[in-house]
């Protein structure tokens, strides 16, 4: 468990752009006009060619294979996976499997895409004039109309650093540490913001864009607000009001009206620096409207001093379960100490406050309350309405993320296939 975590967190500076603080970059450039580099005119490559045919059948899975699960669709049949590969971080492949069957649908490796660079921001003076010839190419726009063909029906149209609308009329993807937009040929249209901008969101519609984008620094961190853009850029970007904060991990309500996130915010308007800052930080759950204002709500909050480790929302927002941890020595000693709470968004109320045992962390939670936590030795699942917890009494690999599909039924990848898991039987309390 510990290397795919690890896996896990180098593959995801590739595919997401990673966690960079970022200068300012020059104004948005329309890529079909950038002028070609003379040592990109000299190795340019023929284009790639066309993406493998949909597998008719279960795809044999190689025991090296390593695969993320990005989303479940909102009926729950299908999954959408993407590999993670420890000899070339530049893989870019996705799979779109039956849920039920096991059988792989449709899937396509982009290997245009994977060849753009994990961080774009601060190198050497020609960078964005060869990024953007890349960005150009008839290949490019062929990989990213593929790549929009899978991910747009599933939510958020998104799949690692590639986003599309549903019916594929708009396709966002990150370039490093630049956000960029395309239109339904492939044709890379401009970069979005001046700014580092990461995880492209689509509203169910199609019609707007969300993105988290830099807006200053923290310390030494980069601190984030989520923004929003009509999808045919036809006004500029503008801030989601009391969004700051916001992870990258989204949940979308199954009636596409509303997303809930975990934000690390400040508890004043204007909040404090420092050490003071950090204090005065809450981290809290927030509901945002999927449609225009677009406005967002406190759900429930923890008080500050704690560092977000993981969360976990339930498909309906009823339930959200988090882990912090905080040092609790004295004196200049660093001891670590680590914190399970589940919350109520109904009630906005901590309903379960305990430690967290070291090498097992939480992975889903069901609108019925069911929160399964894993690690390398066992499965936990407790029904936090009933106050029980038991284990599994067979070994099962969770990998690092699952998704409900209703109050029991967790779905799960192992190896590239796709499992189920009835949480509500097997008890061994």
């Amino acid at each position: 468990m510990a290397g795919l975590l690890s896996l896990l967190c180098a593959a995801g500076a590739v595919a997401c752009g990673g966690g960079h603080v970022p200068a300012r970059a020059g104004a948005p450039v329309d890529v079909a006009r950038a002028p070609e580099p003379a040592q990109l005119r000299a190795a340019r490559l023929p284009a790639a060619a066309t993406a493998p045919a949909p597998a008719p059948a279960a795809h044999a899975v190689d025991a090296e294979e390593h695969w993320y699960f990005e989303a479940l669709s909102a009926d729950g049949r299908r999954a959408l996976l993407r590999q993670l590969d420890p000899k070339s971080r530049a893989t870019f492949h996705i799979r779109v499997v039956d849920v039920d069957s096991g059988r792989t649908l449709e899937e396509t490796a982009l290997p245009e895409l994977a060849k753009i660079p994990a961080s774009t921001i601060g190198g050497k003076p020609t960078e964005l004039a060869e990024l953007e010839w890349m960005l150009a190419s008839p290949a490019f726009g062929r990989d990213i109309i593929r790549g929009s063909h899978l991910a747009g029906s599933f939510p958020f149209g998104a799949c690692g650093r590639l986003a599309a609308a549903h019916g594929g009329s708009a396709i966002s993807f990150d370039a490093g540490d630049w956000l960029y937009v395309a239109d339904d040929t492939g044709r890379v249209r401009r970069r979005l913001v001046e700014e580092a901008a990461y995880d492209p969101r689509f509203t169910p519609d199609g019609k707007h864009l969300f993105f988290r984008r830099a807006t200053g620094t923290v310390d030494v961190l980069a601190k984030y607000e989520l923004f929003v853009v009509p999808s045919d850029l036809s006004s500029p970007p503008r801030a989601v009001p009391g969004s700051s904060g916001m992870r990258d991990r989204f949940v979308a309500h199954p009636d596409g009206q509303t997303a809930f996130a975990v934000a690390s915010q400040p508890r004043g308007p204007a909040g404090r620096r420092g050490e003071d800052a950090r204090r005065a930080a809450d981290t809290c759950v927030v509901s945002l409207s999927l449609r225009p204002p677009f406005t967002t709500k406190r759900l429930a909050c923890l008080d500050g001093a704690e560092q977000l480790v993981e969360s976990v929302i339930s498909p309906k927002g009823k339930w959200a379960a988090l882990s912090t941890k905080k040092n609790a020595g004295t004196d200049g000693e660093r001891r670590m100490e680590w914190r399970l709470r589940v919350v109520s968004l109904t009630s906005g109320k901590v309903v379960r406050d305990e430690p967290e045992p070291a090498g097992i962390a939480v992975r889903a939670i069901s609108d019925a309350g069911l929160l399964v936590q894993s690690g390398a030795r066992s499965v936990v699942i407790t029904d936090v309405p009933a106050k029980t917890s038991r284990e599994l009494d067979r070994p099962v690999d969770l990998g690092y993320r699952g998704f409900f599909r209703n109050d029991a039924d967790l779905v799960y990848v192992r190896e590239g296939a796709v499992a189920v898991l009835d949480v509500s039987k097997d008890a061994s309390e």
